[in-house]
């Protein structure tokens, strides 16, 4: 997977050719969630993308910090993902299901993410 100023490329690593171009806006950092259905993708805007690898669509953007998302990576224990900002913000956030009341019970789940926790860091000058 990788990202660009307005795309998401899904790439084949065998033979190198790409798989799918998913339209995105200006996206720093990714992620390819467990199962290989969604990815999420952080933005310049400081937002997180939620894409439908499957359908090429992007399902939900999620504000996520004041400034760029510059880096995404998921948290050992599988539930969740944590993001880190150029803003020196690093959010903790876990996966959630929902379904929408008007759907039926065997339709398709909406995937959402929730913020579960923020802490800022600020890197001192050592010299």
């Amino acid at each position: 997977m990788s990202t660009s100023h307005n795309a998401v490329k899904f790439w084949n690593p065998s033979i190198g050719s790409c798989l799918r171009t998913i339209d995105s806006g200006y996206g720093l950092s990714a992620l390819i969630l467990p199962r290989n259905k969604y990815a999420l993708v952080g933005t310049k805007g400081g937002t997180i993308e939620i894409i439908d690898i499957w359908s090429g669509t992007c399902i939900d953007v999620v504000k996520a910090h004041g400034g760029s998302v510059r880096s995404i990576a998921t948290i050992p224990d599988g539930d969740g993902f944590v993001t880190g900002s150029e803003g020196h913000e690093v959010k903790f956030w876990e996966y959630q299901y929902t379904q929408q009341p008007d759907q039926m019970y065997h339709a398709l789940k909406h995937y959402t993410i929730l913020e579960i926790m923020t802490e800022e860091y600020r890197v001192n000058n050592l010299e």
